[in-house]
């Protein structure tokens, strides 16, 4: 049964939240173990699909990046694992991943191990999560591991953010270019083409074009511009479904000319960073592989290190898997990863690779937004002026006229 309880910590802090149990009694005994006083429990109405799908999506990268290093802290003061996840329990603001935590901790209570608990939710601590974990548990360092997850998950929060915020200025010319052209086309060119309609000669072409595409768009033409605009926006998200449609997205996003050494950084940084963690975390070499591929978006990365998993599993070197796909893999990286394959550290030439191309991607994100604004000021520029000729030159043949 799910109820649903409103309870007070210990500091006087309200929490609300949703718990499963046999019993209400049962579940007033679960929540005081946790240090929660009860004022309100009552059952909980069953939750749609699609509630849970929302609510899930409210469980940020910062929750995640938050919880694992405070975790990672308590457990390194020697705090048992219960006891901790009780106290992130009480100090989690999200309710549903409290829930959760709460969850976790019943499970770790009843004997079983983190990396079970955490394997409960795959869609928020994936395998390479569960994995960390697993291997600090068996060499019996999972505070270790919990602090290199934790920094591991911060640096791919940070160069999300940094791409997307590389991203905010064209995206903002580009809605206030698409209002400026309906206020433009709603607004300004009707009232003109009231004026224009007096001028006895013959409009020019792009005067008359400008009236077209204003009456086309009045007259209900704005719905075919949104429903492009839509497709265009929709589409990347809908050639990432089937496996064929997603295969030909990866191997276009390789080829587009300012984005292809952008994109080809981003995999590799994510790819380097992912098995140097897990090589560090003591995983062997061929399962790393494994897990790292099952994180790689990109299909054209995904066969490549699913190669490298074979030759490596029969005693080849991944750099020479790597050194046939010069395209894909600069030689910069295949050259990086046979040093560190003749010289045993593999996982620290790794790490250098990341650092390298991450400062690479800044660089370039720093960048994209200097390369990319002066491009759209001419395009917009452009648009205005021949928005200006197109009726300014009648209305100027007219002033003319009357003189």
């Amino acid at each position: 049964m799910r109820f649903s309880y409103k309870a007070r910590t210990k500091e006087g802090r309200v929490q609300r939240g949703t718990i499963e149990a046999s019993s209400r009694k049962a579940c007033l005994n679960v929540l005081e173990k946790y240090g929660l006083y009860v004022t309100s429990l009552k059952e909980a109405k069953k939750r749609s699909i699609l509630m849970a799908r929302v609510s899930w999506r409210k469980i940020s990268a910062r929750d995640i990046i938050s919880f694992t290093r405070q975790f990672s802290v308590m457990l390194k003061s020697a705090i048992p694992p219960v006891e901790a996840l009780k106290a992130q329990v009480a100090q989690t603001e999200n309710p549903d991943f409290r829930e959760k935590i709460l969850k976790m901790a019943e499970v770790v209570e009843t004997g079983s191990t983190l990396s079970q608990a955490f394997s409960l939710y795959p869609k928020i601590f994936d395998p390479f999560f569960v994995n960390i974990v697993k291997s600090g548990e068996a060499t019996g360092k999972v505070a270790d591991s919990l602090s290199y997850l934790a920094d591991h998950l911060e640096r791919e929060y940070n160069l999300r953010q940094k791409i997307r915020g590389a991203m905010i200025y064209p995206s903002f010319v580009i809605v206030v270019f698409i209002a400026a052209f309906f206020l433009v086309t709603f607004f300004i060119v009707p009232r003109l083409t009231e004026i224009l309609k007096a001028f006895k000669g013959k409009l020019p072409l792009a005067t008359r074009l400008i009236i077209a595409l204003s009456e086309f768009v009045r007259k209900g033409g704005w719905i075919v511009i949104v429903a492009l605009f839509g497709f265009l926006f929709f589409l990347p998200r809908f050639l990432k479904k089937s496996k064929g449609s997603r295969d030909f997205y990866d191997k276009i996003s390789l080829k587009i000319p300012i984005l292809r050494d952008f994109t080809k950084k981003i995999y590799l940084v994510r790819f380097c960073e992912n098995l140097s963690v897990l090589i560090r975390a003591g995983i062997p070499i061929t399962q790393a592989l494994k897990i790292t591929e099952g994180i790689i978006e990109s299909l054209v990365y995904k066969r490549i290190i699913k190669e490298a998993q074979t030759k490596v599993a029969r005693g080849e070197r991944i750099s020479s898997v790597f050194r046939k796909y010069p395209r894909e893999i600069p030689p910069f990286v295949s050259q990086m990863i046979s040093t560190g394959e003749e010289t045993g550290r593999l996982e620290q030439t790794l790490s250098n690779v990341v650092d390298f191309y991450r400062a690479e991607i800044e660089r370039t994100a720093d960048n994209l937004t200097s390369i990319l604004e002066p491009v759209l000021i001419v395009i917009l520029g452009i648009g205005i002026g021949v928005l200006a000729i197109s009726i300014f030159i009648p209305l100027f043949r007219m002033g003319l006229g009357g003189v």
